[in-house]
């Protein structure tokens, strides 16, 4: 199972550099292989902004069509 970490309505955590690295693009989504590490990337993006709404997702296919 991976996880993708939506940080505000439509906006992902990506695996570039950033503050952090985003994009509107769910394919181009960094995945995380646990929910551990999806957490842990929620809180080093509130280092940078307070992200209210961020949570992470079960990535599968019926995500890919969000």
């Amino acid at each position: 199972m991976m996880y993708v970490v939506e940080l505000e309505k439509g906006v992902w955590v990506a695996p570039w550099d950033g503050d952090p690295g985003r994009t509107l693009v769910i394919k181009n989504a960094k995945t995380f292989p646990n929910k551990t590490e999806a957490d842990f990337a929620i809180v080093c993006a509130r280092v940078y902004r307070k992200f209210e709404n961020a949570k992470f997702y079960i990535l599968d296919n019926s995500l890919e069509q969000l």
